[in-house]
């Protein structure tokens, strides 16, 4: 046997091992009641919290991207927050009636979970509250660039876990990460469910696993700006959507969309006084030289959650220390101008038409091309607008006068349901269209009473 095959044969002999406890640990779990479920995820929620600054601080110190104060936030959302919702709903047993039909809910059992690099502890707590909240157990696979904060975050989770009286291994994961590991996590005949949050190859090895899966695609999110729009609340909402955590989150902004040249140059004007370094057309051209790894059609690593100043000294040019963003013009929002693709960084394209019609074709042009069934924006006063806007478009979450990463991800500015997994739908690949929570880890048999005559 070659080295490939031993490497291989050790890999799967590892895996095997993770499922075999995590087997025990689902077959006593499962018989937990209700109260012992959710003694145990509010102290997994207690202990994140705790632990919340400590924990971005690493995710930044290994992975070089994003910001503490703005992972610090995230990791308060996917814990405390995303308990918040959860708080006193059952997911466990019989669940509820209506019409006739009571439900019941079971656990699927083993959750093989990916995380990525870009929102690494996060992530790994949302998903493990989520998990057992439902009374499955998890098994992490973590992106190789994050595996140490990762691990962190899991620990604490696991550690409360156990004090609260789950299970032992009722969170696990890989401790040396591969892209051999993960695939053998996957596609284990035990898993009975994956969850992948991740890059595009990583997403669709997931649903090729031959186990039912929940993955999400790329964001590639535009914003129209409507001439009707508030501008002085639409451009900071921009701003403070596309700077967060150094525009690392899927469904961060990826352009901007006018439909009259005047309300533009107002906009672009406002954009300038809050922050934003407006490029020529000769800086963009050096900043498309470094932002994309054009054979893969991804944004560079180098790139990926950094600081504007980083990234125009990468470029080769300098802009000053209060800049918050860069922007850059688009002639077209189409796979032909590549600063038009997701950048996952504090980069922005904007675009201006003179029609509706147009502005709306250029958001359904950038989705087709990028970020199918992911989400969008619109900034409008007229609400007929918003309607055809959301009809038009090809996501299954659009904001409506909010920024987009903080109305995407749910609770914040409206109520979809808190979320750090973002279905996209089938125009995505994807299973789903909702924000992904507890409520999908959940097998639910139903109970049918007979009609009265």
């Amino acid at each position: 046997m070659g080295r490939k095959g031993t490497v291989m044969t050790t890999v799967s002999k590892q895996i095997d091992q993770m499922i075999a406890r995590a087997q025990k640990a689902a077959a006593i779990y499962r018989g937990f009641s209700q109260e012992k479920v959710d003694k145990i995820v509010a102290a997994m929620t207690k202990a994140g919290v705790a632990n919340e600054r400590k924990l971005a601080e690493l995710a930044v110190s290994e992975t070089g991207i994003g910001n503490v104060e703005d992972k610090v936030i995230k990791n308060h959302f996917g814990t405390q927050t995303v308990f918040d919702y959860m708080e006193g709903k059952p997911s466990v047993g019989i669940i509820g009636e209506e019409e006739g039909i009571i439900s019941i809910a079971e656990p699927f059992g083993i959750i093989a979970a990916v995380t990525p690099v870009t929102n690494p502890s996060a992530t790994t707590m949302f998903k493990a509250l989520i998990a057992l909240k439902g009374a499955n157990v998890i098994c992490f696979a973590f992106h190789p660039k994050a595996q140490r904060c990762s691990v962190a975050a899991a620990q604490i989770m696991l550690d409360a876990a156990i004090a609260a009286g789950a299970p032992a291994d009722c969170i696990q994961w890989v401790t040396e990460p591969s892209v051999a590991a993960t695939d053998s996590l996957m596609k284990h005949p035990d898993v009975a469910m994956v969850i992948a949050t991740g890059g595009g190859a990583m997403v669709k090895a997931a649903y090729s696993s031959g186990h039912p899966a929940l993955g999400v695609g790329p964001g590639n999110v535009p914003v129209f700006i409507e001439k009707t729009a508030n501008l002085a609340m639409a451009i900071p909402d921009v701003i403070a959507s596309k700077t967060f955590d150094n525009g690392t989150i899927c469904s961060s902004d990826q352009s901007v969309i006018f439909d009259d040249r005047a309300v533009a140059e107002k906009a672009l004007q406002l954009f300038r006084e809050n922050g934003a370094y407006l490029c020529s057309e000769a800086e963009k051209a050096k900043l498309e030289a470094v932002m994309f790894d054009k054979e893969r059609g991804v944004p560079s690593m180098d790139i990926i959650g950094k600081r504007p100043q980083i990234i125009s000294a990468l470029a080769g040019f300098t802009v000053p220390e209060e800049v918050k963003l860069l922007m850059v013009p688009l002639t077209t929002t189409g796979p032909e101008d590549w600063m038009s693709h997701e950048k996952l960084s504090p980069v922005l394209g904007w675009y201006i038409v003179d029609s509706k019609e147009k502005a709306i074709a250029a958001a359904v042009c950038q989705l087709e091309f990028g970020g199918a069934g992911h989400s969008a924006v619109v900034f409008t006063e007229d609400e007929e607008v918003a309607k055809e806007f959301a009809h038009r478009v090809p996501a299954n979450r659009v904001v409506w006068n909010q920024p987009s990463v903080h109305g995407t991800i749910g609770a914040l500015y409206n109520d979809l349901v808190p979320s750090l997994t973002l279905g996209c739908g089938a125009m995505g690949g994807n299973s789903t269209t909702e924000n992904v929570g507890y409520t999908n880890l959940l097998n639910i048999k139903r109970i049918a009473r007979r009609k009265a005559a």
